[in-house]
């Protein structure tokens, strides 16, 4: 698990961006969405610049750090 305060998650976000992927803040949730056309029947599903995707949110925890899945290691290098 990657754990990120407020700043780490800034610089996430920042490199995240693509023409498929976007991330954003949900008041302090993060959200990660990534576009794809089964998010127009998934629970997770979202609607968002005008294509279907799929949104997984990520909230902060009683420490005041968000924790992201490994994958997103990637990002930070």
């Amino acid at each position: 698990m990657l754990v990120l305060t407020e700043a780490g998650v800034e610089i996430f976000m920042k490199r995240f961006e693509g023409d498929t992927s976007k991330s954003f803040w949900d008041n302090y949730n993060l959200v990660i969405w990534n576009k794809n056309s089964s998010g127009y029947t998934s629970p997770s599903g979202m609607f968002n610049n005008n294509a279907w995707g799929v949104a997984h949110k990520v909230s902060i925890n009683n420490d005041g750090v968000w924790k992201l899945n490994k994958k997103y290691v990637k990002y930070f290098k």
